[in-house]
This record gives C-alpha cells, structure tokens and sequence, in this order.
C-alpha cells in the first residue's frame, strides 16, 4: 500500500472515530428521556439548522442525482431548489408552529389532532417502509463506494451501519445534531472546492457555456429540459415541487424542529437549512455536467469495468473528483458520500427508537414506566432497528444488482405521498373528524399500488396520489358537527398549543449554548488538524494549498466555535 492510499485510509478510518468520539461526548448532555429524544429542547439554531440540512439528503445527490445532471444538466437542480424553498416555507411559516407543539414524537402529535387509532396506523403502516428505506440508502452508498473505490460492500454495509449505531445510541438526539454539524462542516468546503476545480477546468463560468454550446448540448443549462422524451419536463418540476412543499411542511417533518429552543431558534435553523441547501443546488450538479464535457472516456471506461454500476453517468461526480481532486484527497469523497448517508440513517434510527418508546411502550405496556426506564428502552429500541437496517441491507448487498438510486425518488413518491397529505392538510384545517387521516391514505393507496405495478411515470404518481388523498380528507369535513365535543376540545386545545409561542426560561429552564458551541468547535479543530496529515502526501503547490483550504476552512470555523462558546460563558457567569 503507497503512501498516498494509507493517507486516504487514515482519513476516513479518523472520521469514523471522530464520530463516535463525538457520540460518546454528546452523552453527558443526557439527563432524562427528553434530552435522549429532542436534546431536552435546547437545540441552538445553527445546530438544529446543520442537522435539518445534512438529513435532507443521501450519498444519491452524488450519485444517482449526478447522473441525472450528467445526462439532463440543470434540469435535477430542480429537486434541490425545491428542497430548499420548502426550508423557506418552514422558516416563513410551519417550523415554529412544529417547536410550538411541544411534542417529543411525530405520532404524538397524531395522536393529540387525530385519535390514538390513528396514531398507531401511521406507527406500523410507517415502520416496515422507513426500515426499507434506511436500509436502501445504506446498502446504495455500499454499493457505489465498493463500484467506484473498490472497497467490500458487505464490509462497507457493516461498518457504516455500526458507527451510526454507536454514535445515534450512545448520545441520541444531541449526538446526532453534532455529527450532522460536523459532517456539514466537511462536506461543504469539499464540494466547494470540486466545484472550482471542476470550473478551472473548463476556462470557469465563460467557458463552461462555451464549452456546452461547441458540444450541441446548450438543453443542460434549464432548469428544465423541453425534450419529450425527456424525464426532466415541466410537468415533472411542478410533480417535484408540490412533494416536496407537502412533505416539508406536514406533521410528518415537524420533528425536525422539537429539539430547538424555541420558535424564533426554529425559523433561524429552517434559514440556515433554506441557505445551505441553495448553495448545494448549484455546488452539486455543475460538477458532473463538466465531467461529460471533460472526462466522459473515463466515465465510461469505469462504468464498462464493474458490472454493478447500472448507469455511467453515476460515477460522474466521483469520476471528475479523482481526476482533478490534489493526491490523498479521494478519500476525502468518500467521507462525503458517506457523511450525506450517514447524516440521514442516524435520524431514522433515533426518531424510530422515540417512536416505539413513547407511542407504543409506554401507553400500552408499561403507563407508570419512569424516565430511567424509558431512556434505556429507548436505547435498546435504538440499537434493535439499527441491526434491521444493517441485515436489511446485508440482504440487498447480496441479492440485488444495481438500479437503486433511480427507484428511491420513486419509492419515496409512492409510498410517502399518501401519508403526508392528511398531515399537510390538517396543518390548516380543523374541522374534519378524527378519522378523516385514515380515510385520506385509503383514498389514495389505491393509486400507489397503481403506480407500483404498472410503473407510472413520476408526475402522474405524484398528481394522482396528492389528488386522490386530498379529495378524500376535505370529503371528510360535513362529519366534523357529529364529532364528539371532548373530541373536539382535544384538537382545539392542539392548535391552541401549537400557535402559542414557547416561553423558554418558564418550560425548558437554562440553555446550554456555550456547552454546544465548545464541544463541537474542539471536536471541528481536532477534525481539521489531522486532515493536515494529507499535507504528507506529494503534491504541487496548488494541491497542498487545496488541501490547505479545506483543512483550513473546519479548522477556521472550530476555533471561532471555540471562542465564541468562552465568551458567552463569560458573560453567562458575569
């Protein structure tokens, strides 16, 4: 093994300690069951921000969405834009009313605007597809890494799922905002400075759209791509936006926001997640569309070598990385990859652990149970759906062969639509009767399954489903006056609750702030320093200073964390 291949190794073996180290730290945070599920409401914004931003995304966005760009251009930036819009509604509107439930669960609030019926419908009809999930993106991020670096995917399936594991278990909720902080903190400069290699290469802004238009491909540069036959049309825009808009302003992605202090800490963290996530819509995607201006031979030829890569245009972000990324620092891609997976597993398996602890263990097994039990139940329910992920995963390592990243878009539309619907449209409507959320998913299932075997195109899926659900909770709404009136005082009381503003001092006690700030910048120094061992690896000039931007870049932003914490401590203790 070179040096340079020891280095890479290094770097990522460090990240997954630093990880762990991170989890471990974040555990003296932990006091009671609330603190293990929403970090005791005492989220500060930046922390909560990074955390809502890491988790809206998967190793996909460098793979399957980049082979999308790959072949459409701008055209797939459309479900980032849209992503981050939805950031924007949370932060105008619907992320303080989610703080301002003051809730510890999704199914909790279910429960307390629907009924306890449906509450549990939504637990289980939910459970089997989000372990599905999880364990798709697991085995996704396996898969590419071992096509495209040549590491053991079932190794790779092991290893990921266990860090995770360790680290969501052992700090729960505030462990999970610090990694995702902390991952942000990488992936970010990384992709920074792809995107201005990727540009350099080409003669920057001027020569990218020289260079597309000398290739007949001037179609790459919309936002969406008029060819019929494309996938990428304006109806497909329009079917991506009103899903993500559903999705991000329900009850099923309130929880986001219940671990932040308040209100006003929920609509900064929606800003910053609405920031970040317009920047990366652009950062993302003019990488791979250069790759096919530049390296396409190499795309292919990768792509001809290994049989699991379905679609050569998936190895385009990584393909153009290698080829213009200083020596040493392809380990550094795979740690983002990895981070924009893990940084979406570790959520699943926390709120899921909350989830069967709160909505299920202690209404109908144990109503008396204290908070010590429930912190090591939940513990225990953490570590048992993080071994389902891993087996599920381990089982498509070794029974499936590529086509994943393509399906996951349309798994999510076919079996996360028709159960966001009710919870998008209760947020504004009250009148309807406790059952009218169940009654929306049976009006709309019908359609999913549909779409399922006859493999409906995205739009239609997407239009029919959010069409049919609607329909059927507004249908709903004459039952209202049969409601009954303790009924109807418990979903009056809800939205009372939820449009009354959270008076910290009063309901959660003294904030912690110079705590988190501290923790994570020393953790961020510790992290940039040793990533200056790439310094060892020879390079020219240029490369050692690109190695010197990205290490730098944590760095900077750990010791101004550092600083920052000790000052508000000062003045906390003035």
């Amino acid at each position: 093994m070179d040096k340079t291949n020891l280095i890479e190794y290094a770097v990522i073996g460090a990240y997954f300690i630093f990880m762990i180290i991170t989890g471990i730290a974040f555990r003296r945070f932990n006091r009671n069951f609330s603190d293990y599920f929403r970090s005791g409401c005492r989220g500060t914004w930046w922390l909560v921000g990074g955390s809502v931003f890491m988790a809206s995304f998967t190793a996909w966005t460098f793979t399957g969405a980049a082979g999308a760009a790959y072949e459409a251009g701008l055209a797939v930036a459309v479900i980032f834009f849209s992503n981050g819009l939805g950031y924007v509604v949370n932060a105008l509107i619907t992320a303080p009313l989610f703080r301002q439930m003051r809730a510890i669960t999704g199914p909790e609030i279910i429960r307390q605007r629907f009924d306890t019926v449906t509450q549990q419908f939504y637990v289980w009809v939910g459970m089997i597809p989000g372990i599905l999930m999880s364990s798709l993106t697991l085995w996704g991020v396996a898969l590419f890494a071992s096509s495209v670096f040549g590491y053991n995917v079932q190794m790779l399936v092991v290893v990921l799922g266990l860090v995770v594991l360790i680290y969501s278990t052992l700090g729960g909720s505030w462990s999970v905002m610090a990694t995702d902080f902390l991952q942000a903190l990488i992936l970010m400069p990384m992709t920074i400075l792809v995107a201005w290699l990727s540009l350099k290469a080409v003669g920057g802004v001027d020569g990218l759209f020289a260079e597309i238009h000398t290739q007949g491909l001037d179609r790459m540069t919309g936002l969406v791509d008029v060819r019929p036959e494309s996938a990428f049309n304006t109806t497909w825009a329009l079917a991506i936006f009103t899903f993500v808009m559903i999705t991000y302003n329900s009850f099923g992605s309130s929880s986001k926001y219940f671990t932040c202090k308040d209100g006003r800490e929920a609509r900064k963290a929606a800003l910053l997640a609405a920031v970040l996530m317009l920047a990366g819509a652009f950062l993302w995607f003019v990488p791979p569309i250069i790759a096919r201006l530049k390296f396409d031979d190499a795309i292919h030829a990768l792509a001809a070598a290994n049989p699991n890569i379905s679609n050569p245009g998936e190895t385009a972000y990584a393909v153009i990385a290698m080829k213009l990324l200083p020596n040493g620092m392809t380990g550094m891609i795979v740690v983002a990859m990895f981070a924009a997976t893990m940084s979406s597993l570790s959520p699943a398996f926390n709120q899921n652990a909350a989830i069967i602890t709160q909505d299920v263990y202690k209404p109908f097994l144990r109503p008396q149970a204290s908070d010590r039990e429930m912190f090591i139940v939940g513990q225990i329910a953490s570590m048992v759906f993080g071994f389902l992920i891993i087996l599920s995963a381990l089982y498509f390592s070794m029974n499936q062969k590529g086509g994943l990243f393509d399906y996951m878009l349309k798994f999510g539309s076919i079996f996360g639509t028709p159960t966001v619907i009710p919870m998008f449209l209760a947020l504004f409507i009250r009148r309807t009767p406790p059952w009218s959320a169940i009654v929306s998913v049976l009006c709309s299932a019908p359609l999913s399954a549909l779409a399922l075997i006859y493999n409906w195109r995205y739009e239609y899926t997407v239009f029919s489903i959010v069409a049919a659900g609607s329909a059927g909770f507004l249908a709903t709404m004459p039952w209202w006056r049969a409601t009954a009136p303790e009924a109807r005082e418990r979903i009056g009381e809800f939205y009372r609750r939820m449009h009354t503003p959270v008076d910290f001092g009063r309901e959660v006690g003294k904030p912690n702030d110079p705590a988190q700030l501290k923790l994570v910048g020393y953790v961020s120094l510790s992290i940039g320093l040793f990533m200056l061992l790439i310094l060892l690896v020879p390079n020219p000039p240029a490369g050692r200073l690109q190695i010197l931007f990205v290490a730098g870049s944590i760095i900077a932003f750990g010791g101004c964390m550092v600083l920052t914490g000790a000052a508000k401590q000062k003045r906390l203790q003035s």
